[in-house]
């Protein structure tokens, strides 16, 4: 039958063809005019009466709002929202590839594909967690696919926040679809995210065995609600003998009719199933199938810059005379100062720099933002980073570099620690004081957003990048298509390919050895040589891993007896909270906790100050030195210390990089940074408070 929608204006989107047809809504092809795309169009039909209109129309546009917030790499991003006349639309990127659904329906996945296509979503389904929305209709048919064949989490239309006043659907009503629905949502009970879990169960199920975990041949749905109620799932590997035991297990998990008894988080399900698969962290094993060279994830399609930032300058000229000209300004600016004093040297220097700012703005839009000459990387090279100081002439030819548009992106690993927000905030002190343009782009340690966020930079227009990476393995395409295109970078990680730029750490295990050693000293001499010791960890960095590493045998050098229970997840509050919250439910006791940093250190603290455990019956000794670590160590309360990471160090070492790159200069391949000093109850006795 033909499609009166065929042809018709909603918005800004001309509706060309029908995709598919729901029970609520028909999902169209349709074309923006306005910036030359095509989009997936939602069209739900409002037929109710006026007032159920009238609240449809509000939950609507509540629910479109919340969704629209989402912005990660595999969730299926919402370009436009509205409700025209009696119609209620979604405009969504318009993917290729179809649904999960429909390549399930001609064969069951091969083991590692399946694992792919759940691990991508299941990063997208914590992201939305993290945010308090459950998803509440997780099924094969809501999971979409691009040509490459990344999977995309869409249709958030049964969603709810899971906590506070951010109901969305009316208590005690069922929705969703009964085949992939938890006992406890079929049940009509408030529910949380490991509701999603078990969705993600039936799937993982699903495209491995080939088939439900419960019978469907019934189109009796009482027997089907029964099923998930009552009955045990029958063992996938019945019907696929191929899924090793340990994969079974993840499944059988994740179905608990207790929810208690799942996985606490889409993550931890996750890591589960990589661990049964033998995947190890760090390997290029990330379950990211042939990711295209970029990815565009915001609310229009972008075209990224297509210089190559090391072809020759099409004005030299300008430049030249720009960048004499700044020369004979600072020239002439040190020789005024010849025999000054200090404070009028600055001054004059200030103003040279404004000058220089003022040249560098004016010629911005006569030239294509070219180095003057190609920086020199002496690959397999290292130098400590005192040795890397940028002179004023480059300072200078950096600025010039940038001119009024170009710009230094920062891709922040995340700002929700003190480290890590200032250090961005040190990193952009120095920045201005060189005149140089500085942005930063918060990944909020998610490393799929963090590839969202590289091209974000360089759709932006970014000169150069400054990359805390998150997952090496998952940004290397797009840090490949960066060096394919010239653009200089820096890289807050010392353990990886440089893509043609500069690596900036230390030694990681000499950091992790001192706070050992500190608590192995502890150990021996207050606690008789034994101790039960767990260790915060971050698995998924190998410098991080080695961080941890030096923790242990630091702590077995002076306490050989100590124990080391396991190395669980912490590097966040989140994570290290979550982590102790369930050694102490499991029974675990410690008395001893070694961290890769404060951050997780202070999720720990949390999770014990709930517990009721005595503080003095801990102890911590961790990285960073953050003030609220120092306020803890000073008042004896769970922290002892903690070594100084040289933060300010590292700031420096990443800018004054970046700015030597832009100038053209010459540097080794890896700057390394020496490590601060360890922050005792005695070293801050020891400081003077004024």
């Amino acid at each position: 039958m033909p499609d009166a929608m065929i042809g018709k204006k909603i918005g800004e989107f001309v509706i060309e063809e029908r995709l598919g047809q729901g029970a609520m809504a028909s999902v169209y092809k349709a074309f923006e005019p306005s910036i030359n795309r095509h989009v997936a169009l939602k069209v739900i039909r409002l037929d109710e009466g006026p007032g159920l209109q009238e609240e449809f129309r509000r939950r609507f546009a509540r629910e479109a709002e919340v969704i629209a917030k989402l912005e990660h790499i595999h969730i299926l991003p919402i370009y436009a929202y509205g409700i025209n006349d009696d119609l209620a639309f979604l405009a969504m990127r318009w993917l290729r590839g179809g649904t999960l659904s429909e390549v399930l329906k001609k064969q069951r996945l091969p083991l590692d594909r399946a694992a792919d296509i759940f691990k991508q979503v299941a990063q997208g389904l914590a992201y939305a967690h993290s945010k308090g929305i459950i998803h509440r209709d997780l099924k094969p048919s809501n999971i979409m696919l691009d040509d490459a064949g990344n999977a995309y989490l869409t249709d958030f239309g049964l969603a709810k926040l899971a906590e506070g006043s951010g109901e969305l659907t009316r208590s005690g009503t069922i929705v969703g679809t009964p085949a992939y629905m938890s006992p406890e949502q079929l049940r009509g009970e408030p529910l949380d995210q490991r509701s999603d879990i078990y969705s993600m169960g039936v799937i993982l199920y699903n495209m491995l065995a080939g088939r439900l975990p419960f019978d469907t041949s019934t189109s009796d749905m009482v027997s089907i609600i029964y099923q998930h109620l009552e009955k045990p799932p029958t063992p996938p590997s019945e019907f696929n003998p191929e899924i090793p035991p340990a994969v079974e297990e993840v499944i059988l998990k994740s179905l608990h009719k207790d929810r208690s008894d799942r996985y606490f988080t889409a993550t931890e399900m996750a890591r589960a199933l990589n661990l049964a698969l033998g995947r190890t962290p760090g390997s290029s094993d990330h379950l990211e199938p042939a990711m295209p060279a970029r990815f565009i994830n915001t609310t229009q399609d972008i075209k990224l810059p297509s210089q190559n930032i090391l072809a020759p300058s099409r004005t030299p000229l300008i430049i030249g005379a720009a960048v004499i000209l700044a020369a004979l300004i600072l020239a002439f600016a040190l020789l005024q100062n010849n025999g000054s004093g200090g404070a009028q040297q600055s001054t004059l220097t200030a103003e040279a720099q404004l000058v220089i700012a003022s040249i560098a703005t004016q010629t911005a839009s006569a030239w294509t933002p070219t180095p003057l000459t190609p920086a020199t990387i002496l690959t397999g090279k290292s130098g400590p980073s005192t040795d890397y100081v940028p002179t004023e002439l480059q300072i200078a030819a950096a600025a010039a570099k940038l001119g009024s548009n170009g710009f230094v992106a920062y891709i922040a690993c995340t700002q929700s620690t003190e480290f890590h927000a200032g250090l961005a905030r040190e990193m952009g002190d120095l920045a201005r004081q060189y005149g140089l343009s500085y942005r930063v782009y918060d990944s909020n340690a998610d490393p799929y957003q963090e590839v969202t966020q590289v091209e974000r930079a360089r759709a932006d227009g970014a000169t150069m990048l400054i990359v805390c990476p998150l997952d090496a393995d998952l940004l290397a395409a797009s840090l490949r298509s960066a060096q394919d295109a010239g653009m200089p970078m820096v890289f807050f990680h010392d353990q990886m390919p440089s893509y043609g730029g500069v690596l900036i750490g230390g030694d990681s295990y000499a950091l992790g050895l001192e706070p050992g050693r500190f608590a192995g000293r502890i150990v021996r001499d207050e606690l008789g040589g034994t101790a039960n010791v767990i260790i915060l960890d971050y698995p998924d960095r190998a410098d991080i891993v080695e961080r941890a590493n030096g923790l242990e045998d630091g702590l077995k050098e002076f306490a050989p007896r100590a124990r080391v229970i396991g190395r669980y997840l912490g590097a966040t509050r989140e994570g290290g909270k979550a982590s102790v919250e369930k050694l102490l439910a499991d029974g675990v006791t410690f008395n001893v906790i070694l961290s890769i940093n404060d951050a997780g250190a202070f999720g720990a603290v949390e999770a014990m100050e709930a517990a009721g455990i005595d503080p003095a019956s801990v102890i911590i000794s961790s990285i960073d030195a953050e003030a609220l670590a120092q306020q803890y160590i000073a008042e004896g309360y769970f922290f002892r210390g903690s070594v100084q990471s040289n933060r300010q160090g590292l700031a420096q070492a990443m800018i004054n990089s970046a700015t030597i790159l832009l100038a053209g200069g010459t540097l080794p391949e890896k700057v390394l940074v020496p490590p601060g000093q360890m922050v005792t109850k005695e070293t801050l006795e020891a400081t003077p408070t004024s």
